[in-house]
């Protein structure tokens, strides 16, 4: 019995609970279908708030998302103000009152104004995006149930440039590239603080509006540089995807990156998917140049223990061990992801496999790990031949509080970079490896390049080609990194269209040496005055004849006299035009080829011989100052 009446008093409290719910829910319908305008207008901020991260604000509390700029300060993204119109009809007592004032201030026919209101919605959007002098008429309506309402809009004024560095944003929130990592940045700096005290201040009468904003690595003018080059070379290789970036070799900041097919970020979901993907980031077949050089590291690194006399690369015995080659790939960052500030991604990987034809010997690569993208192999060569510092590509550079027309550092983003990735005995072979695997180019530089087939696995198999070049600039340590890749279906990678690729880059590389602002690894090549001017910078009395208008293509133009002139400045004049540049030697120009005088015509070959000025005229060192 008592059982049984446990159970019937759970049966009851199970109705009352049934009963109460209903009548709660009635009483919710209730206030619900009495106050519909504002249940509506709270469900509709809950999904607001839900869908944007906050709820909409009046006009004039919103914080904007902080703009992007390049290292000179021209913006790459900025978040301007939208404000709109809307009505709260409920809340309108005339509706014949406010139709044609508004009529006249937001240029819309009145007979248009009239079906959006009456149509029985309780919120209508009567104009988007409004200038001031609208705003304000509006204001000085002062009409009950009419609203402004304001939003910030992320827009990127250079369009498709550096666009895959860069990334998109929607509903305010970073989804790809730099603006996601812009994200974690200001979840980091969450709050603004009122005392600056604690803050390194950087400078005043910064360009934009308060708040916290991105500084990258990137260079608009080498950004240019690189756009145009593969411009070109998508024009005469139609549907093969081309990319071309610049890195320091010593911090791994970016200058430049650009590919190609892009997207415009401000209207990003009309591209395809493949389009916004990015090809630094998307695993190919490794060439075998790079397969070589790998390798060999390895065998360097299994022999230049500690203690262990170096000997040269040639002479050293082939007996590799493998936990050695394991931690070595795991060290260069060969392998796994890397933790680039614009990729949040795993690496593109379509299960691709290397090709190779029936006629190739089949060689033993050992663990060299044969599919990786070229962001990997940029880190792990770059890795190796600038002293086994452990650099990662990254493009911000540092994020600032700018307030009341002051900049405020809140984080300077260069990681602290680890060495000693290599063996002591290791570099200086390896940088001899890499020079006989290369070939010379302009400024000291040396080009490693070499051409694969990955076999993907699609719903058709499909085989892809591949082409991908280094240029270190200058080979002995360098300072600068060219990288150049292409990969498509039906790109044939044959004498023609490497001797294009290489060429071309060749042609760039002055161009971009010129412009990167601190000249760090070609110090050996100026006299001790330059030293002084590493930025490129005009000497007190140097004309500024000397920066030439460029040459259009297909134009010809006369070649002026460098001789007894510095590197600097030969650079400088020669900088715009479209020739390669060779130099030998070190100091000032004692004889050139053509000679002055000469027609240049596009493509042309500068070669310059230059000899150390151990006395330079004119030249006095930095004294210190006189005490006062």
């Amino acid at each position: 019995m008592g059982s049984r009446s446990r159970l019937r008093t759970q049966s009851v409290g199970r109705r009352r609970l049934v009963i109460l719910v209903c009548i709660l829910g009635i009483l919710l319908a209730v206030l619900a279908w009495m106050e519909k305008d504002h249940t509506l207008l709270l469900l509709e901020r809950v999904e607001r708030k839900i869908r944007l991260g906050k709820e909409i604000q009046p006009v004039g509390l919103e914080v904007p998302r902080g703009t992007i700029y390049d290292r000179n300060y021209k913006e790459f993204a900025i978040s301007y103000e939208r404000v709109s119109v809307y009505a709260n009809i409920r809340e309108i007592e005339d509706v014949n009152q406010v139709i044609s004032p508004l009529s006249t201030i937001l240029e819309i026919p009145e007979n248009d104004l009239y079906d959006r209101m009456g149509k029985g919605r309780l919120r209508v959007w009567l104009a988007k995006d409004i200038s001031q002098d609208q705003e304000d008429q509006i204001k000085q309506l002062d009409f009950p149930g009419i609203h402004l309402h304001r939003e910030y809009i992320r827009y990127y004024p250079q369009k498709e440039s550096a666009a895959h560095l860069i990334g998109f944003v929607e509903h305010d929130t970073g989804l790809a590239g730099i603006e996601e990592y812009l994200n974690k940045l200001e979840a980091r700096h969450r709050l603004m603080k009122d005392d600056m005290d604690d803050l390194l201040r950087m400078g005043d009468t910064r360009p934009g509006i308060d708040g916290r904003h991105l500084i990258l690595t990137l260079d608009a003018k080498i950004q240019s540089i690189l756009e145009d080059y593969v411009q070109r070379l998508t024009a005469s290789m139609p549907g093969v995807r081309i990319g071309a970036l610049v890195m320091e070799a010593d911090s791994g900041a970016l200058v430049g990156y650009a590919q190609l097919p892009s997207f415009d970020p401000n209207r990003y979901h009309g591209y395809a998917q493949v389009t916004a993907a990015d090809l630094f980031n998307e695993k190919i077949a490794v060439p075998d140049p790079f397969k070589i050089f790998l390798r060999d590291v390895s065998l360097l690194e299994s022999y230049n223990g500690p203690g262990v006399p170096p000997l040269p690369w040639s002479l050293i015995a082939e007996n590799r061990k493998l936990g050695i080659q394991l931690q070595l790939w795991n060290r260069l960052g060969a392998e796994g992801r890397l933790d680039c500030d614009f990729i949040s991604t795993d690496p593109i990987d379509r299960n691709g496999i290397p090709f190779v034809g029936d006629t190739e010997a089949k060689r033993d690569w050992e663990t060299v790990p044969e599919m990786q993208t070229p962001l990997q192999l940029l880190t792990a060569v770059t890795r190796v031949i600038n002293g086994g510092v452990e650099v990662t590509p990254h493009g911000a550079s540092r994020f600032v509080l700018r307030k009341n027309q002051q900049e405020y550092l809140l984080e300077d983003l260069e990681k602290k970079k680890r060495t000693g990735l290599l063996e002591k005995g290791t570099l200086p072979q390896a940088r001899e490896l890499f020079r006989l695997l290369s070939r010379r180019g302009p400024l000291d530089s040396s080009m490693m390049e070499g051409e694969s087939s990955s076999l993907i696995d699609t719903a058709g198999a499909g085989l892809l080609h591949h082409y991908l070049s280094m240029v270190a600039v200058p080979q002995d340590d360098p300072g600068l990194i060219l990288l150049v890749t292409a990969s498509g279906p039906g790109y044939q990678a044959g004498a023609a269209h490497q001797t294009s690729l290489s060429a071309e880059a060749f042609k760039i590389v002055g161009q971009i040496v010129a412009l990167q602002q601190v000249m760090k690894n070609l110090t050996d090549m100026m006299s001790p005055r330059e030293r002084e001017e590493v930025n490129f910078r005009l000497a007190p009395g140097e004309s500024d004849a000397l920066m030439s208008e460029p040459v259009v293509n297909g134009s010809e133009t006369e070649m002026a006299s460098l001789v007894g002139m510095s590197l600097r400045k030969c650079l400088r004049l020669l900088q715009s035009f479209d020739v390669e540049i060779e130099i030998q030697g070190t100091g000032r120009v004692v004889s050139q080829d053509p000679p002055a005088g000469t027609k240049l015509k596009p493509g042309a070959r500068v070669f310059l011989v230059l000899e150390k000025d151990e006395v330079d005229p004119g030249y006095r060192p930095p004294q210190p100052a006189e005490p006062e």
